[in-house]
């Protein structure tokens, strides 16, 4: 259960030695992240290379933790093929979503893009699909179901993606190419659903994308079952 799942943490982990290795060289980011510029070069290795890289220890965990989770529930799921295929896929429409900003010059051409997230905001949405009541210890250590964490991931993605296109705040964190992988994933796991089901469930996550934040500050109001603000908070 989960052997490809593991299998691509260990290949991150594997990489991430390399980097550390290397001294976190910046030249590595520039030669195998994404980038408009490294396309235009026909350094297209770099739509798989940049899946693997990751900048920082926490960037590493964190993405490593969500791939855990939410990889494991897909492959269980679905069989490792189609694990593969929104693995990839996703991570692919997050490199679509960034040249679509690119092309509006909302950012830079020449900016590597590095790291697994879009990927696993496409199992994510593949997983809360599928198994949305699957109680997972991400990434708290309290059992939550899993469509809640992805609400809230989806939320605040969201909400950071509009602060970053209306205000042109600057960021490390490419919140395009999560949105863009989480479409891709939401969009296949209504496929693997049916379409009735898939609909009735798309519906219930659009409820709870309204029900979600009443609920988290009627609960910040009573300060209990906070952990809704400790999975927020390792994100800012």
């Amino acid at each position: 259960m989960g052997k490809l799942t593991n299998f691509l943490i260990l290949i991150c982990v594997i990489v991430f030695l390399i980097e550390i290795y290397y001294n976190f060289s910046i030249n590595i980011f520039n030669e195998y992240g994404f980038s408009l510029q490294n396309l235009s070069l026909g350094k297209f290795w770099v739509f798989i290379t940049s899946i693997f890289l990751h900048a920082e220890p926490v960037h590493l965990i964190l993405n490593l933790l969500a791939l855990f989770f939410f990889g494991r529930v897909v492959e269980k799921q679905l069989g490792k093929r189609k694990f593969l295929l929104v693995f990839f896929a996703s991570a692919f429409l997050g490199d679509l979503a960034i040249l679509i900003l690119i092309t509006f010059g909302l950012t830079s051409a020449v900016i590597p893009t590095i790291g697994i997230s879009a990927a696993v905001f496409g199992l994510m949405g593949t997983a809360m699909l599928i198994k949305p009541l699957e109680f997972v210890f991400h990434p708290y250590l309290i059992p939550v179901p899993l469509i809640l964490v992805a609400l809230i991931y989806t939320l605040y993605n969201i909400g950071e993606f509009l602060l970053f296109v209306t205000t042109g705040a600057t960021s490390n964190i490419s919140y395009a190419s999560h949105i863009g992988g989480l479409i891709f994933g939401m969009y296949y796991g209504i496929q693997q659903e049916g379409g009735k089901k898939g609909v009735i469930i798309l519906l219930f996550i659009l409820f709870l994308l309204v029900l979600v934040p009443i609920l988290w500050n009627y609960l910040a109001l009573l300060d209990i079952f906070n952990y809704v603000n400790v999975i927020v908070g390792i994100f800012k």
